[in-house]
């Protein structure tokens, strides 16, 4: 299982792909380096690129994921745009992660390619103000 991040400053998102089979563990890692970096760039906006990624969890750690993120520091103000091949036998899992983030309050939403979810991303979403 392998990941790469980028900052896409034109439209200050940062964006990721990630590729291979992903369990918990993996999840964890990847969600404590991707969510910091998008702090640490005053970006509230999240591009997930997960249609060469196989997932591997349980459906309670799905269900457990979006509480892990709110541990971690993810909050409703991060917009965070899912894309995934709804021809998945595994597309129903991304499906009942949306869902189980939404009722915590995050602001999660699945796509099944990247315009549509850059534009998503783009909409109405201002960057995360400057404290101090």
């Amino acid at each position: 299982m392998k990941w790469t991040i980028e900052y896409l400053e034109k439209d200050a998102i940062v964006a990721a792909k990630i590729n291979g089979v992903m369990g918990w563990n993996e999840h964890k890692k990847f969600a404590e380096e991707i969510f910091p970096f998008g702090r640490k760039k005053k970006a509230n906006k999240i591009l997930l690129d997960f249609r060469e990624m196989t997932p591997d969890f349980t459906l309670l750690e799905v269900d457990d994921l979006p509480k892990m993120l709110k541990e971690i520091g993810v909050s409703g103000d991060i917009k965070i745009a899912a894309i995934h091949d709804m021809a998945s036998p595994k597309a129903s899992e991304h499906t009942f992660f949306k869902n189980t983030a939404n009722i915590l309050s995050l602001n999660v939403e699945i796509f099944s390619n990247r315009n549509d979810a850059i534009s998503w991303l783009k909409a109405g979403s201002p960057d995360i103000p400057k404290k101090g």
